[in-house]
C-alpha cells in the first residue's frame, strides 16, 4: 500500500477523489498528494484514529498542516513507550514519490489512543476537519461493535457504511450524511466501494457542503 501503488489503482478504477487515512498517522500524506497531482487525482488529507474506546474515526482535513497538527495530538496520546512489533504487525514505512523507503515509524500505530470519542470529535472539528464514524456497521472497531449504540452529543459529520444493513442504518441520527468507501488495506480492494458527490469541484469546502447537503451539494451511493 505505497502511495504510488494506491494512486495507480485509484486511476485504474476511475476515482477522482480519494482519502489516504493511515491508522493514527499522517506521515505519508505529503508524498501521496504529490504523486496524485501527476495523475489528476485529488487526495484528501486524512487519518483513521482509534479512540480510547477502540472506535475507529475517520478525520478529513482541508490541508496537510491541519492533518499534521492532528498527528501531533495523536502521537502524544498513544501508549507511552509502546513500540511496533514488525514481526507481528509488519513494517510501518515512510516513503517518497518513487516508493523508496525513507524510514520506519517505530510507534505502535495499530492500537488505541487515550483520546475518548467525546474529546476526539471536538478536536477534529477544532482543526476545521470532518469526523466520520468508520465502517460503523462492521463487527469490529466501529461505534456499534464497541458501544452498541450511537452516543448522544457526539457530532459525527457522516457515517461510513460498509454493508448497509437496515438495522444499522436505523441507528444513524436523522439528517446525518452516509458515505461508502472501500476501507482498503490492500491495493486490489481500492474502489470496491465508493461514494458519489454532486459538487462544483474536488475541494475540501465542497465535500463539507455535500456532507451537510448545503447549497445543492449532495452525497450518495448505491447499496
Amino acid at each position: 500500500m505505497t502511495p504510488r501503488r494506491i494512486i495507480g489503482r485509484a486511476k485504474e478504477k476511475g476515482l477522482d477523489i480519494i482519502a489516504i487515512a493511515d491508522h493514527n498517522s499522517a506521515e505519508n500524506l505529503e508524498t501521496a498528494i504529490a504523486a496524485a497531482e501527476k495523475a489528476g487525482i485529488t487526495v484528501m488529507p486524512a487519518m483513521e484514529i482509534t479512540s480510547s474506546e477502540e472506535v475507529h474515526v475517520l478525520a478529513y482535513f482541508g490541508s496537510l498542516e491541519k492533518a499534521a497538527r492532528m498527528q501531533e495530538l495523536v502521537y502524544g496520546r498513544l501508549p507511552q513507550g509502546a513500540q511496533n512489533d514488525e514481526k507481528l504487525w509488519g513494517e510501518q514505512v515512510v516513503v517518497n514519490e518513487a516508493d523508496e523507503v525513507l524510514g520506519f515509524n517505530p510507534r505502535l500505530l495499530i492500537g488505541a489512543t487515550t483520546i475518548p470519542l467525546s474529546e476526539l470529535v471536538p478536536e477534529i472539528h477544532a482543526l476545521g476537519g470532518l469526523a466520520v464514524a468508520s465502517h460503523f456497521d462492521k463487527g469490529a472497531f466501529s461505534v456499534i461493535s464497541q458501544l452498541g449504540f450511537v452516543p448522544e452529543g457526539i457530532a459525527f459529520d457522516a457515517f461510513e457504511v460498509f454493508s448497509g444493513g437496515a438495522e444499522a442504518l436505523a441507528m444513524v441520527p436523522a439528517g446525518t450524511a452516509l458515505i461508502r468507501s472501500s476501507d482498503a488495506h490492500r491495493p486490489e480492494d481500492i474502489g470496491a466501494r465508493s461514494t458519489r458527490f454532486l459538487i462544483d469541484g474536488p475541494e475540501f469546502p465542497e465535500i463539507a457542503l455535500a456532507f451537510r447537503g448545503g447549497q445543492g451539494r449532495k452525497v450518495f451511493f448505491d447499496i
